[in-house]
């Protein structure tokens, strides 16, 4: 089992090598794709956040700020926090020439703001990295205590069980039929490299899936939680339509106070 530590410290190791090879910023974060449609997926994004001017916003794990630059100029103020110090200084040296942000190293559990900060929190294409359920209970424990009382929060690209096998490339080229027999062999694997350390192997740095279930959980009695498919594969499958071949993630939207 991949242990708290041992996944805060492969995420930044993954980041650090990432900028040293001198990539642009959207590179260094390896999550976006192509780069023609990085801002049809932020623009994605921000309409299901229906950020406001007067907004005071935070992002855990902001990376290069690929997201972060795009948000930041439609917000009062824009808060970015990363376990990486260099994808932190990537997004400064790319996108915050005029100083429009604040740019923070921290980790997603132990957040240095006070409570009732943030207006609206995002976290975007991290929950995949925080493994076990102990650690993303911590952060959205710490997302509730900096958010005010009717902050929406977005929980964005996650990995959900019921989808994690389109996480693998693999997977995405079988056809129909090996698909099916795929499936419970990826969920056998799953199930040992969680509990037996010796049995891990390749699977390692598995993606983390998130249940819906237990965001539902957590937030009840809170607020509105609204469940749709990931930015990202929302304005893929626009483009590549029904050919189109990727990973199924989903995105959350939680509005408190409602």
């Amino acid at each position: 089992m991949i242990d708290e530590l041992d996944a805060k410290r492969c995420a930044e190791a993954l980041y650090d090598e990432r900028i040293s090879s001198n990539l642009d910023a959207i590179e260094a974060a390896g999550q976006w794709g192509e780069k023609t449609l990085v801002p049809l997926i932020c623009k994605e994004i921000f309409k299901k956040i229906e950020i406001k001017k007067e907004d005071k916003v935070l992002e855990i794990g902001c990376g290069s700020g690929v997201l972060g630059n795009y948000l930041k100029k439609y917000c009062a103020e824009y808060y970015g926090v990363d376990i990486s110090f260099k994808m932190l200084q990537k997004f400064f040296e790319e996108y915050n020439s005029e100083r429009k942000c604040t740019l923070i190293q921290a980790i997603s559990d132990k957040l240095p703001f006070p409570t009732n900060t943030f207006s609206m929190v995002v976290i975007n294409g991290v929950t995949m990295y925080l493994h076990g359920n102990d650690l993303l209970e911590k952060t959205l424990t710490e997302i509730e205590r900096i958010s005010t009382k009717n902050a929406v929060i977005f929980i964005g690209e996650n990995v959900i069980p019921s989808r994690i096998y389109w996480e693998y490339r693999w997977f995405q080229n079988l056809n129909y039929f090996a698909q099916q027999v795929a499936k419970p062999y990826i969920k056998i694997r799953l199930w040992l490299a969680q509990r037996n350390s010796k049995l891990v192997g390749k699977w390692k740095f598995f993606h983390y899936a998130v249940s819906p279930n237990l965001i539902k959980k957590f937030f009840d009695g809170k607020g509105q939680i609204y469940l749709s498919d990931a930015a990202a594969m929302t304005i893929k499958k626009r483009k590549y339509g029904k050919y189109w071949k990727g990973n199924r993630r989903m995105d959350f939207v939680i509005k408190l106070g409602s």
